[in-house]
């Protein structure tokens, strides 16, 4: 016996894959953007008050008597602080920067540019496994196809609230 041709057969995919006809995208990580954001803003904070320490103590190092630090030459520490200082300056101010822009979903390549750049913090040797851990959840939620829709909207001026209202919870 036949089925009725108006049965439909049992459908095995997810279509996870799927294009999306346009206006019906999923909510996807779009509720992460501010949660990523969040985290790049307060990462950004640790490196700069790590940057600050480090060149405090490389210009303290310039100060100081050599016999203050038991035989190891202070330039070289002096430089090797200044290094790691200027790295946790470059990397905390581009995340804050990228933080306060993601927030509202704006300028998503910084945020993206902020992620990669800011594993050079990961040679500080401080912060280095948060780092590592923001990088890779924060490209999972910026490659994700919702995510940049919503940021497209928020490139045409859309506030943070009609963009949340664009991705329903529930879809």
């Amino acid at each position: 016996m036949q089925p009725p041709e108006s049965a439909t057969p049992p459908k095995w995919a997810s279509d996870y894959f799927h294009d999306a006809p346009a206006g019906q995208m999923g909510r996807g990580l779009v509720g992460h953007v501010p949660i990523v954001a969040t985290l790049l803003i307060i990462q950004g904070f640790l490196e700069m008050a790590l940057a600050l320490f480090c060149l405090g103590f490389a210009l303290l190092t310039t100060v100081l008597p050599a016999e203050a630090f038991g035989g190891m030459h202070p330039r070289v520490m002096a430089v090797l602080m200044g290094v790691i200082g200027a790295t946790g300056l470059v990397c905390g101010s581009l995340r804050i920067a990228a933080g306060v822009f993601n927030w509202s979903y704006r300028r998503r390549t910084l945020g993206m540019i902020a992620l990669g750049v800011g594993l050079a913090a990961v040679f500080t040797g401080y912060c280095a496994p948060t780092a590592i851990g923001l990088a890779i959840y924060g490209l999972i939620v910026y490659v994700n196809e919702s995510v940049a829709a919503a940021f497209e909207l928020g490139k045409q001026g859309r506030t943070k609230g009609e963009i949340q209202a664009a991705f329903p919870a529930d879809m």
